[in-house]
């Protein structure tokens, strides 16, 4: 007998118990009024999950969108910066109150609907059900629970993706990974749905590179946890010398339109804070993640051109040139900068990556930046940074 794969028998169970259960619903006049209630019920609460993340993602994660923009400007400046880097928050809090609001706002119509429209059509299909046999009575059952099966199986989808980020389990991510049922739920529902870090596809650095400077694979979880002392410190100080094939003082050189869009995307703004996340979110928004060149440069970075200039004028790179055009702009409004690389996690594997730190003067620290990350999510500042981020270093403060 094949091996069945946990996740997918998990989802099954969930999506098969409410439309087995409708196929044994009670068979009256008022179960029948109440099983196409649910019906309409499941499929508005479907429809107002999608709006009300479509709508938090315009506003707090796509600020391009010209009405998107002028909404997040309305919330103040205080709680703005409170938010940076909070993006599972945000949608923990935003999307449960949306859904609450447009549920409380719908709930006269749903009566009138309810009145001339579910309860004659309950009672026609009663009717029809009464000239019928067990057969069609269980499949009517059945497929009125399909909106509640989908529920069940988008909230569970979700509920793993929570809890592989926030909790690594090799284990558990493994069987998620080897579950074609999952992993067509993530590339077909949840990551459109959301585009952040609950459904990541980031891109690393993922090739032989690293055991040509390691004598190692590239590491799942475990084995990062078991990697000796010599190893990590060897993982530390190599990453810059493949990844770009020039001098770092070279890769993060501006120039004059550079600067000048850096101060043109502060603008007047003076806290350093909103400063260097004003410049994270142009980068994360104006740059296109160049794959073609992460491929290329897994085997040979000879004529390879990298750095904040060739990454500013075709709008595209790697993470490495991500993080030193944004060295280049937090240089030329006066923030100052680091650049960092280590090991990043992609959602499935773990990779060689570059990212950064800037200073906020106002609160007397350093905070994590990944810009190029911020494609799929707000990497400014995250609480739960180092989870996805390992063994940094410092290659160079400006």
């Amino acid at each position: 007998m094949p091996d069945i794969n946990p996740i997918t028998a998990l989802l099954l169970i969930i999506a098969a118990l409410p439309i087995i259960s409708g196929v044994f619903m009670q068979f009256s006049r008022e179960g029948v009024r109440q099983s196409l209630i649910s019906l309409f019920d499941n499929l508005v609460f479907i429809a107002l999950i999608f709006l009300a993340i479509y709508l938090t993602k315009q506003v707090f994660f796509e600020p391009s969108n010209r009405i998107g923009h002028q909404i997040y400007d309305l919330i103040p400046a205080s709680l703005q910066t409170l938010l940076l880097g909070q993006d599972v928050i945000i949608y923990l809090v935003m999307v449960p109150l949306l859904l609450a609001f447009f549920w409380g706002l719908i709930q006269p119509l749903t009566k009138v609907f309810n009145r001339f429209i579910v309860f004659p059509l309950a009672n026609a299909l009663y009717g029809l059900l009464s000239l019928g046999g067990p057969l069609l009575k269980g499949f009517t059952g059945a497929v009125v629970q399909i909106p509640r099966a989908a529920i069940s199986v988008l909230l569970l989808g979700l509920g793993l993706n929570f809890m592989v980020y926030y909790a690594p389990m090799p284990a558990l991510s493994a069987s998620m990974n080897e579950s074609s049922l999952y992993q067509a739920l993530s590339e077909d529902v949840l990551y459109p749905l959301l585009n952040s870090n609950l459904a990541k596809k980031i891109p690393v650095i993922v090739n032989d590179a690293f055991a040509q400077a390691t004598g190692l694979n590239v590491p799942d979880e475990e084995e990062l946890n078991n990697l000796d002392e010599s190893v990590r410190e060897l993982m530390k100080g190599r990453v810059i010398t493949y990844f770009n094939g020039v001098t770092l003082d070279t890769a993060v050189t501006s120039n004059e339109q550079i600067d000048k869009m850096a101060r043109q995307i502060v603008g007047r703004e003076k806290n350093d804070t909103r400063k260097a996340y004003l410049i994270y979110r142009w980068i994360a928004q104006n740059l296109t993640y160049d794959h073609d060149k992460a491929a290329r440069i897994a085997t040979d970075t000879t004529g390879m051109e990298s750095g904040s200039i060739v990454a500013f004028e075709t709008r595209s790179g790697i993470c490495f040139d991500y993080a030193s055009l944004y060295v280049s702009m937090c240089r030329a409004v006066g923030l100052k900068v680091r650049m960092v690389t280590g090991l990043a996690y992609s959602g499935s594997n773990w990779g060689d990556h570059a990212w950064n730190q800037v200073y906020s003067s106002e609160e007397d620290r350093w905070i994590n930046v990944d810009a190029t990350f911020g494609q799929t999510g707000n990497y400014f500042d995250k609480p739960d940074f180092k989870v996805d981020h390992r063994y940094p270093q410092v290659q160079g403060e400006w």
